[in-house]
């Protein structure tokens, strides 16, 4: 029960919670904080669709100054901004920093600072480096976000190189080219460190033939040919061959990802790599990487073409797809017959071509795994930490690592709703809009998401012209911590439709709902 969570917190604090005056307090709590919260457990649908009406009404509808409050999320920390790693205390309002979005690498822009002192911090070891937040700063882990402060040994960390975040983005271009380097990658090349990528061949053709497909795959990446020496074993000399030589994390990775092979090391990835779905995706795809890992590690006879490999699972994982048994030879190698015509059903009895896959981008992001936690203490005076509020995404990189700038400190914001539409064929009752407010307020909530949550809802439900939401409201955590600002108002706004696209509605919007304007009683 929650108010026997309060009497706990009273007395963690040093109160005696039977005392007289306190002895109800828990109970109170309670109830207060199930009042703040109760848009959990109210739906949408319940108190929209039975006020919604057909109506000819095409002019703009407002309905202002609907009280609401509900709950902040605030927070803090050194991060990693698009500019370069910078401390918090030099982060100002307008900066980008980076983030993760899904696992992609995307920027976030700073819109609000706070600070306060603490003298708690950890720091967060993992095999990826260190950094240093609060306890309570949220951390994503493979099974969700946790605190820094309950992070334990072993437990994976999302996180970025932070070498590669201001890398050219080089985004791969499904079809045969692409295919086709993947499939030379495997056979004949090498990646060292999941960021230096080498063809060293005798076939100045094949060489051309991979740089050409090289840069088709990957537009903007132009790499050149080299002539080089290389020891041969079997001349016992050195003998010419051509190198295409190619330095870029962005795409290292990314082939590192398909081949399923280490990102780190400079072995040879020859046995190691998988068998890449992602080339089923399409015919043309499949095609180039058959033609591709020919070129490198093929032979042809009277028989037709082979691919050979020593690489035991890729070639069982292909010869499944390609429905044609591996033949075995000498010194642990096999190969596989190359049909001109592995693509068409019935041949022989074979499926053909099959799509295993969808293409996809593998994902900027990697894991780190936590090998410890712990506190740092400093002796005098204390630490300064800072908040940052971000939009488009309340997420940022600390030393590649994945946090969240979000801390639940449970102060209200207090403040006033002004909300607009533009009807289609549908309105709905005045009263409900307010009850909209309610359902997102009463949670706990940033303003910046209640604005477009509101907005979002009522643009899917009446599906109108145009939306506009505008909520102005000062927050406690400002006043009562923090910064101790007392008369700072937050104002945030979602303009869709009509609202968005059209100035003059826009302003006749602002207009209606200033102070002092509109209908006077």
């Amino acid at each position: 029960m929650i108010s026997d969570v309060i009497r706990q917190l009273l007395k963690e604090l040093g109160e005696d919670a039977q005392r007289e005056g306190l002895e109800r307090t828990p109970e109170r709590v309670e109830k207060s904080l199930r009042y703040l919260t109760a848009g959990y457990h109210m739906k949408v649908e319940d108190i929209v669709n039975d006020a919604l009406f057909v109506e000819d009404y095409d002019e703009m509808v407002v309905v202002k100054d609907i009280d609401l409050f509900s709950l902040c999320v605030p927070s803090k920390q050194i991060v990693n901004a698009v500019d370069g790693a910078k401390p918090a205390r030099e982060v100002r309002a307008g900066d980008k920093l980076w983030t993760l979005v899904s696992g992609f690498l995307k920027e976030t822009r700073v819109t609000t600072i706070s600070s306060r002192k603490t003298r708690d911090l950890v720091e967060v070891h993992t095999n990826r480096g260190r950094f240093r937040v609060t306890p309570d700063h949220p951390v994503m882990t493979s099974s969700g976000w946790e605190e820094a402060g309950r992070l334990t040994p072993g437990t994976s960390v999302e996180w970025m190189n932070p070498k590669s975040l201001c890398r050219e983005p080089y985004l791969p271009q499904p079809g045969y080219p692409l295919g086709y380097v993947v499939g030379a990658a495997a056979s004949d090349g090498s990646i060292q460190d999941g960021r230096r990528i080498c063809l060293t061949v005798r076939d100045r053709r094949f060489a051309e033939n991979f740089r050409d497909m090289w840069m088709q795959a990957f537009p903007g990446s132009v790499p050149e040919i080299q002539k080089v020496a290389v020891p041969s074993g079997f001349l016992h000399r050195d003998v010419e061959a051509h190198r295409v030589r190619v330095v870029s994390r962005a795409i290292g990775e990314k082939l590192c990802r398909w081949l399923g092979v280490s990102e780190t090391g400079s072995r040879s990835k020859t046995k190691t790599f998988r068998f890449p779905k992602v080339v089923t995706s399409s015919q043309e795809m499949m095609q180039g990487f058959l033609d591709g890992y020919f070129d490198g590690d093929g032979t042809r006879n009277k028989a037709g073409r082979f691919i050979i490999s020593a690489n035991e699972g890729f070639l069982a994982d292909l010869g499944r797809y390609l429905d044609t048994p591996v033949q075995r030879r000498s010194h642990g190698v096999g190969a596989l017959y190359l049909s001109h015509r592995w693509h068409q059903p019935g041949w022989y009895g074979k499926h053909g071509f099959r799509q295993e896959s969808d293409f996809y981008v593998p994902i900027d992001s990697t894991y780190a795994i936590v090998v410890g936690v712990k506190p740092v203490m400093r002796p005098g005076k204390p630490y300064i930490v800072y908040s940052f509020k971000c939009s488009p995404h309340p997420t940022f990189l600390v030393g590649g690592h994945l946090t969240h700038n979000c801390e639940h400190h449970l102060l209200p914001f207090i403040g006033k709703a002004h909300i607009a539409y533009m009807p289609k064929h549908k309105i709905v009752g005045l009263s409900k809009i307010a009850r909209l407010v309610e359902v997102f307020a009463r949670r706990l909530q940033v303003q910046e998401r209640l604005t477009t949550q509101i907005a979002n809802t009522l643009n899917e439900v009446l599906e109108p012209r145009g939306v506009a939401v505008v909520i102005e409201a000062i927050h406690l955590c400002m006043m009562m911590r923090g910064v101790e600002k007392q008369n700072s108002k937050a104002v945030t706004s979602a303009m869709l439709g009509a609202f968005r696209d059209r100035p003059e509605t826009r302003a006749e919007f602002m207009e209606l709902i200033r102070t002092g304007r509109g209908l006077q009683i």
